[in-house]
């Protein structure tokens, strides 16, 4: 009866459960200073510093093994099927990192269960994002599908905006030394209240009940062009987001240009603003297109990157400034890419298809984008703006050549 009654609410709840999904998983960003110090405690800083990004991207190289999993039962069974299953996979590990006794409790344990933990975070998201993002766009109205699909991109944002805004609250709350030693643990065990969105999502229509996975990604192969432009397309996005959001924050803080509280506030702002520009141009893509939301976003992303890459300055308001331009930028790119990817694919693989371009896209290059990035702009930074102007070009070819249904 209750499933009944919140059928109504079916895209509400699956837009909550996915703010909540990016609060789990967008968790370890803003906490790996702590987390290192937690679980690798080593002396060499570089080997450290490898470790622990190594750490934070093997959830992006998990995804496709999620998209694998969850795509075929997002299309053989429904979106909300995956979306569920997914949820409680990204809640409970989320929980225990939250448990999880560190090095000088468990001694090299303590690692190997911090990287399987995340490890399990990223097979849920590689199969709860695309899920709900797919779903968003399917209930929209056949002239709002770009506003509606951009709830799920914004909800993604939104998640990871609370994420970051836990640590600032909690030095709030407590001393330096508290948040090292026990308040650090107090955003994870807040994921238990992600467990019930597992239950209240209603279950959608089955959209290929009588055809095998093996099937679904037989037909994958007559797709081949649209599945290779959608990973060039997300490949820029990746690249772009966790050099904003992972790589920037751990930079400015690591070369003591910016303090922790100031970084995160960065972090913060520039996500609020990217958040706001998702919608708007969700909002404007259905009457104006989508493509040219996505390129122009592409392409002032890359734009404002060489300067955020080549500046010595040390002022907050600076990079503050920066930032903000920057994420409303990737706002635009983003506004639409829901609904343009699902468009790109027929119904019945639609879900594996985004899951699988996304997750591959979103292992290869957003999981090295911190460590390419840490590195490349020890040698010179016009060379750790190279990655991203690369992507970009890629990725308008991959647009202009993929038609837009």
């Amino acid at each position: 009866m209750l499933k009944i009654k919140l059928k109504k609410y079916e895209s509400t709840i699956g837009a909550l459960g996915n703010v909540l999904e990016w609060y789990n998983f967008g968790l370890f960003m803003p906490f790996l200073h702590v987390l290192s110090g937690e679980f690798l405690p080593m002396e060499n800083a570089a080997y450290k510093e490898i470790l622990s990004f190594l750490a934070l991207s093997i959830g992006l190289f998990m995804r496709p093994f999620g998209a694998v999993i969850f795509g075929p039962i997002g299309d053989k069974f429904g979106r909300q099927k995956a979306i569920s299953i997914s949820i409680l996979l990204m809640a409970i590990p989320t929980f225990c990192m939250g448990l999880l006794p560190n090095y000088s409790q468990i001694g090299v344990w303590a690692p190997i269960s911090l990287v399987f933990l995340r490890a399990l975070q990223g097979i849920s998201l590689g199969g709860e994002y695309t899920a709900a993002m797919v779903h968003l766009v399917e209930k929209a109205p056949s002239n709002r599908r770009s506003f509606y699909g951009s709830f799920s991109d914004a909800g993604s944002q939104i998640g990871v905006l609370l994420g970051s805004q836990s640590l600032v609250f909690l030095h709030k709350l407590f001393s330096d030394g508290e948040v090292y030693s026990f308040g650090w643990r107090i955003p994870f065990l807040l994921a238990i209240l992600l467990v019930p969105f597992a239950f209240l999502v209603p279950n959608d229509i089955s959209v290929s009940k009588n055809k095998p996975a093996g099937q679904i990604f037989k037909t994958l192969g007559i797709y081949k062009k649209e599945v290779c432009c959608t990973v060039a397309i997300t490949a820029f996005s990746a690249i772009g987001f966790y050099t904003l959001l992972t790589f920037f924050p751990y930079y400015l803080i690591d070369n003591k240009i910016l303090s922790q509280e100031n970084a995160a506030a960065c972090s913060f702002y520039s996500t609020l603003v990217m958040t706001i520009a998702i919608l708007i141009g969700g909002y404007f893509a259905d009457r104006y297109g989508k493509k040219i939301f996505m390129i122009c976003g592409i392409i002032g992303v890359t734009l404002i990157a060489y300067p955020m890459f080549m500046t010595s300055a040390k002022s907050f308001g600076h990079w503050l400034g920066l930032q903000l331009i920057y994420g409303a930028f990737i706002g635009f790119y983003y506004s639409s890419r829901a609904a343009f990817f699902s468009d790109a694919f027929p119904v019945e693989v639609r879900c594996t298809a985004v899951s699988l371009s996304l997750s591959l896209a979103q292992a290869i290059f957003g999981g090295l984008t911190p460590i390419v990035l840490s590195h490349a702009i020890k040698i010179s930074p016009l060379l750790s703006a190279t990655p991203l102007t690369f992507m970009a070009a890629c990725a308008i070819y991959a647009l202009v050549i993929l038609k837009e249904k």
